[in-house]
């Protein structure tokens, strides 16, 4: 034991020394689970302290990523919490049975014995079940109060007692020299762990201010680039790589890689893991996670995301999050969905927006309850900056309705499309200000009434493309659909 418990040990003091604390908490934790000395469970805890304050594992809550199955996680799922909607505690426990076994799990499993579902027979089978699995130490005088209060003829009694005695005579192992010398080896790469980020943060503290500030400005995030590369920190050079006019594309990729959990960690819990684009070394685009609609209140965005200029919406109805002033970088939203753009209010600086599902059978043409077309539209022509809309899954009918609204009227492009339909491209500004692309020869009937309908941006001029061959009644069909048009031109 002592062998494997050092090797364990061993690898962990190396993972910290190149920083990857992912890694030394995993060993650490396999370490655990051969030799449950408490002052090893004190390492353990003060790494995953460490990753949660970087951002690394969740403190509590729904994790930033889609259910990770991370230990604290799963110990948060068995808690009963009140007002949470969540799948019933005997479906995490048969998760907990084909997991490893973590010190997280004990205390949770030991709360589980104060809900009184647990003093039926089968559930309390399964219960002791998952502490026989888990291990010692947990504390057993939870378990002993609900021993007391089993009814005398409860199946599952017997295994209660044995899992009592299991707690109650665990003894602390007592780690050999080697195995001390490991630990304290692991102990000092934490402390210069420390040091080492102290260092760095004093770095950061200094200049981040001045970077975000200045915003188009490179000076001030290349100085502290090159402090914090001085002092070995891997986003330094990367800032130095991404500001770069030839940068190293494989050394880049390489970087994120290693790196990316906690460059977006500071954007907090809403952002999609791996989803975010960075540029000049800092997040300019960013994936809102579906789970993030599932949020009762959004926490407030940090002040990280003053580089953020794109945001994929992934659900949600917090509109002061949207107007919260360090998203006044936000220039363009993507995949919103249409009826959040008549409940949400977006920031001023939003100049770009693309909408989803905003059209469709007659079913789609009212967007939620009291909410339609020209109401939305409307509310969109008073974003000072708004310039250009792009309209997904469209249909003639929203495109008449936002034709004669007032940000029709505003906008410098329009994009707007019907999956391998049809695509539609209104520049008032060009020579020949909309353009239509006929996709698919099965949509030639809803062709005709997307021409008709963009009538409404302008009869100046019209650029009309076929992807298909057709046949000459459907040509016919599609001339006599532009002939308000004071100029066509035919590709």
């Amino acid at each position: 034991m002592e062998d494997t418990v050092l090797g364990h040990l061993e690898r962990a003091a190396e993972f910290l020394s190149r920083h990857d604390e992912e890694q030394a908490h995993t060993a650490l934790m396999a370490a655990w689970r051969v030799c449950r000395s408490p002052v090893l469970l004190q390492v353990c805890e003060e790494v995953e302290r460490r990753l949660v304050m970087n951002g690394l594992a969740v403190d509590s809550g729904p994790p930033r990523g889609a259910w990770e199955d991370t230990d604290r996680h799963m110990a948060w799922l068995l808690v009963p919490k009140a007002g949470r909607t969540s799948t019933p505690d005997m479906v995490y426990l048969d998760l907990l049975l084909r997991a490893f076994p973590s010190p997280q799990f004990g205390p949770a499993l030991v709360l589980l014995a104060q809900q009184p579902e647990f003093q039926e027979p089968r559930n309390l089978t399964k219960l002791c079940l998952a502490l026989k699995h888990v291990g010692p130490p947990f504390d057993v005088a939870p378990l002993e109060a609900l021993r007391a209060r089993l009814a005398p003829d409860n199946d599952s009694a017997g295994r209660l007692a044995f899992i009592i005695r299991m707690g109650r005579e665990w003894v602390p192992p007592v780690l050999d020299a080697r195995t001390e010398a490991a630990l304290r080896d692991v102990r000092d790469a934490l402390g210069a762990r420390g040091d080492y980020e102290r260092r760095c943060a004093s770095v950061r503290e200094q200049w981040l201010p001045q970077v975000y500030a200045r915003l188009d400005d490179d000076a001030a995030r290349l100085v502290m680039a090159d402090e914090l590369v001085a002092l070995g920190d891997p986003w330094g050079e990367f800032i130095v790589l991404q500001c770069s006019p030839a940068p190293d594309e494989a050394r880049v990729h390489a970087l994120l890689q290693a790196h990316r959990s906690s460059w977006e960690a500071p954007l907090g819990p809403l952002v999609a893991p791996a989803r975010t684009r960075f540029e000049r070394g800092f997040p300019v685009a960013v994936q809102l996670g579906h789970w993030a609609g599932h949020h009762p209140s959004w926490p407030e965005p940090s002040v990280a995301w003053s580089t953020v200029r794109e945001i994929d919406w992934g659900g949600g109805f917090d509109s002061a999050w949207f107007m919260h002033a360090h998203l006044r970088g936000v220039r363009r939203i993507r995949g919103m969905a249409f009826a959040a753009a008549h409940d949400l209010d977006l920031h001023p600086s939003v100049s770009r927006l693309e909408l989803c599902g905003s059209g469709g059978s007659g079913a789609h043409l009212v967007t939620g309850p009291g909410v339609g077309w020209s109401e939305t539209f409307e509310k969109l022509a008073l974003l000072p900056s708004l310039a250009w809309l792009e309209l997904r899954d469209a249909d003639p009918v929203g495109l008449r309705h936002c034709a004669s609204s007032p940000l029709a009227r505003k906008l410098e492009r329009l994009d707007a499309d019907r999956q391998a339909a049809w695509r539609l491209t209104v520049r008032p500004a060009e020579q020949v200000p909309i353009e239509a692309t006929l996709v698919s020869e099965e949509a030639v009937g809803r062709f005709v009434e997307v021409l008709r309908a963009a009538e409404g941006f302008g009869t100046r001029g019209l650029r009309v493309r076929c992807e298909r061959r057709l046949k000459p009644w459907e040509m016919q069909d599609l001339k006599q659909a532009t002939e308000a048009y004071a100029h066509v031109e035919w590709a």
